[in-house]
């Protein structure tokens, strides 16, 4: 098949070059394989506005760097570092002629942060920005407020093939939009959806089995993550496939091994690539016209309650399919197979939740501090991530000392943003300092591991949470084989230099891993309730660990890493620290203190003295000395709150008055009494509790107050005149009988009496007014129960005339033949009421 080497984007060209040169903020909205990452650069080098400046193009992935960098490179017949180079965290091929520097987002914020007028720069260039990383966003801030504030001349161009040009526009209103046409490259998109989505690798299998015998060309199959791409490495490479290469593609790979996946193939093979979205988009595979794209990702997703980012699997975006879809129309006519249905696609967003709102803000807020802003709000960031999220990282930072009260960068902070590492680690490598070299190597490489995945796979992590364990595979690692180690090492190598150290760790002490985690994660240091692996950390989150763990037994630990499930943490990673040790971290937020404790099986109070750091009780010991009743108060006040109100000895007269109060605080809030429901009383504990129980060291003690009374204190004399004649405690009917009243949440309070003993009354009885007060002029009737002679229910009514009037002749009929000897009256409403019988009325 004949390839085309004519690329779109050269439609364009006239009109981009003379928008650029007069315009500083651009838009350019071009589809995959139009040419604007491999050709536009090359045009950008001859424009007379650009010529001896500057030009920085920014990719979001790193193996795009190097290849974009290489490729270009290549067309100007010239080596790499010349006049086009690249600059990566750990690599960088760069020299005094060049111009046009291809960079990764976070390379840019670190360029700016140390020139911050981008001086000799003419344009910076954000290629696939409908990525939009959280790196990617403080880049283009920083970028976009160095143009706006600093430099004028500045030009920024955004391109990618799913622009949200629309919301762009809006957000960047001197910006000027320009399309262009893709490829003229058809691709076929099919949909194969599985039987059943839980079984959906074993759907994927099969699909990529009958491509792989019956398709000519190679095949680019994305997936969500690396397991799943090593499924299917393992089964595939047993199909034993003549000329059939299977190549898996994924972030953690070595970039010469990402490189090998997107050469071309050897004359008579064909290659199918395992790939997540890191080839979504500006790479290009040679050879590939059929793309197999499951439909999912997975994203890294910042838990709160982890403190670190959860890998998260999620259904892509239409705009990712598209990108995917894409992939097989670069160079030639394609096929895309959807592996799911085309009304489930039709029914995804159109674009991903951007990273802002779901990536750890720690390394983004030390970036905004180092910029000299105290909000996220005051720079042009696109989006904004919701204000208690801001809020946290900034009270975490503050923690960490990085910042100050005012969230200014201290000068500890100063020397933890230069470091190539999360904000935590470097506050952890340079606190190091204070206890030695070894120590702060340590801490370097304890930093470059934790920053990679677990060095431990399957069965051998398991049972072994402890990171001493992981370090010392790293130390006795001398044979460089492995990529991951490598990595590590080469990374903590880095840290270690930054810091001005000699990387050498043949003597490191690991016992101290725990010590130096501590000053990372303060907040999640252990201390175990149990001895079957279950932990309460310093922030009051409770932690387990499997209890054949080798760490299930120590009495203190610090979790580095753990995943959230229902209200606990299930620790992954942790290192063991000495109470010691604690002692030494946290010598200034350690409490010692005095409390009164109940002892459930004596029913008594013990006072004791009490050392803690946050939730975690570190020691404690019998106080001699007498216990003051501020300290008693507190205790009972402590235990009322966390055993609730259930725990107080209410009685019958107690559970009365607050029926009462309730009902009067529901259906007549003019009176304004305070408000008693459970959540109330809580929380004013102080003021009707406390003052009645600093003498008191019992149970037996506690069950003789009167509750009632101590309630009543949260109302002066006044209010409770209106709740004794608003709500009354009894009714007292026509014969003196004092009939109690039933309070509850219903509108209508209740009470029971014989009829007899209401004959006469023409009005039912009423409560909820108290004259003169409010100006509340109508009450509620109550709700009479009738009661028979024999003190059984007979009727129901709120409407006593009603009743005299209507029901009461087949009442009296009944009750004539059960009850002759009493009074039934034919005109109650005009009777007198009586608790006699006929013959004690006659005389």
């Amino acid at each position: 098949m004949k390839v085309s080497t004519s690329l779109p984007i050269e439609e364009i060209k006239q009109q981009f070059c003379q928008t650029l040169n007069e315009q500083n903020t651009l838009i350019l909205s071009a589809p995959p394989g139009a040419g604007k990452s491999t050709c536009l650069p090359l045009w950008l080098l001859t424009l007379p506005s650009l010529v001896n400046k500057k030009i920085y193009l920014l990719q979001p992935r790193r193996l795009a760097v190097k290849n974009i960098a290489t490729f270009l490179a290549a067309q100007l017949n010239e080596k790499v570092g010349e006049t086009v180079g690249y600059r990566l965290r750990n690599d960088n091929k760069v020299s005094k002629n060049t111009r046009l520097e291809v960079i990764t987002e976070g390379i840019l914020t670190q360029i700016i942060q140390q020139d911050a007028e981008l001086s000799g720069t003419a344009l910076v260039v954000f290629d696939e920005f409908h990525e939009r990383s959280l790196q990617g966003d403080l880049a283009f801030a920083l970028t976009r407020e160095v143009q706006t504030e600093l430099r004028d001349d500045l030009k920024i161009l955004l391109m990618s093939a799913t622009l949200d040009t629309e919301y762009l526009i809006k957000a960047l209103p001197d910006a000027h939009l320009l399309c262009s046409e893709g490829r003229s490259f058809p691709v076929d998109v099919t949909y194969q959806a599985p039987k059943n989505h839980q079984r959906w690798r074993e759907h994927a299998l099969a699909v990529i089995k009958d491509k792989m015998f019956n398709h000519v060309g190679s095949v680019l199959v994305f997936l969500p993550g690396i397991a799943d791409i090593r499924f299917l490495v393992e089964r595939l490479s047993n199909q034993q496939v003549e000329a059939v290469q299977v190549c898996p593609l994924f972030g953690e790979l070595s970039l010469k091994e990402q490189q090998q996946a997107i050469a071309p193939c050897s004359k008579g093979y064909r290659k199918i690539v395992l790939a997540t979205n890191i080839a979504e988009t500006s790479l290009t595979i040679d050879g590939i016209e059929l793309v197999i794209d499951c439909g999912l990702e997975k994203v890294a997703v910042f838990d709160s309650a982890s403190l670190m980012d959860k890998l998260t699997q999620r259904q892509i975006s239409k705009a990712s399919a598209v990108q995917r879809a894409g992939r097989a129309g670069r160079l030639m006519p394609g096929q895309c197979i959807r592996l799911y249905g085309k009304d489930e696609f039709e029914r995804r967003p159109l674009h991903s939740v951007n990273d802002i709102q779901q990536a750890d803000l720690l390394p983004t807020l030390i970036e905004a501090a180092r910029w000299g802003v105290t909000t996220l709000a005051d720079l042009p960031l696109l989006e904004l991530p919701s204000n208690t999220r801001e809020q946290q990282a900034w009270q975490e930072l503050k923690s960490l000392t990085i910042v100050d009260e005012k969230l200014l960068l201290t000068a500890h902070g100063e020397q933890a943003s230069k470091l190539p590492c999360h904000p935590r680690f470097a506050h952890m490598i340079l606190m190091a300092e204070n206890h030695g070299q070894q120590a702060q190597i340590l801490a370097c490489l304890i930093a470059a591991t934790l920053e990679e995945r677990d060095v431990f796979k399957g069965e051998q992590a398991q049972f072994d949470c402890d990171l001493a364990h992981r370090l010392q595979l790293l130390i006795q690692d001398k044979s460089n084989r492995i990529p991951l180690l490598t990595r590590i090492l080469q990374q903590a190598s880095r840290l270690s230099r930054q810091v001005k150290l000699s990387f050498n760790i043949k003597s490191l002490d690991l016992t101290k891993a725990g010590f130096l985690l501590a000053y990372a994660y303060p907040e999640r240091v252990a201390m175990a309730r149990s001895k079957h692996g279950d932990y309460i950390c310093v922030n009051g989150k409770g932690a387990t660990i499997h209890e054949e763990d080798v760490l299930a037994n120590e009495s203190f630990i610090v979790i580095a890493q753990a995943s959230q499930r229902d209200s606990k943490l299930t620790i992954r990673l942790a290192s063991q620290i000495s109470l010691a040790e604690i002692n030494e971290v946290f010598s200034d937020k350690i409490i010692e203190k005095n409390i009164a404790k109940f002892d459930d099986k004596s029913g008594r109070i013990i006072a004791r003295k009490q050392t803690s750091l946050g939730a975690i009780v570190l020691s404690e010991q019998a106080l001699k000395q007498a216990v003051t009743t501020e300290t008693i108060s507190a205790m009972w006040c402590e235990l009322v709150l966390n055993k609730g109100l259930d725990f107080l000895p209410w009685q019958a007269k107690d559970l009365s008055l607050m029926a009462r109060w309730q009902w009067l605080n529901k259906y007549f809030p003019e009176y304004g009494l305070a408000i008693i429901d459970d959540n109330s009383l809580l929380a004013a504990l102080s003021k009707w509790f406390v003052p009645f129980v600093g003498d008191i060291k019992t149970k037996t003690q506690l069950a003789k107050l009167d509750l009632s009374q101590m309630l009543l204190s949260l109302l002066n004399y006044q209010e409770q005149k209106i709740l004794s004649k608003a709500a009354p405690t009894v009714y007292v009917g026509p014969t003196g009988r004092h009939c109690p009243i039933s309070y509850s949440q219903d509108r209508s309070p209740k009470v029971s009496l014989p009829m007899q003993e209401l004959y006469g009354l023409t009005q039912t009885p009423d409560v909820g007014i108290v004259e003169g007060v409010a100006g509340i002029k109508q009450g509620v009737p109550l709700l009479l129960e009738l009661l028979s002679p024999a003190q059984r229910p007979i009727q129901v009514t709120q409407d006593l005339v009603k009743f005299w009037s209507g029901s009461y002749q087949a009442v009296q009929k009944d009750m004539k033949s059960r009850y002759p000897k009493h009074y039934w009256p034919d005109d109650p409403a005009n009777a007198k009421a009586t608790n006699k019988t006929k013959r004690h009325i006659k005389e």
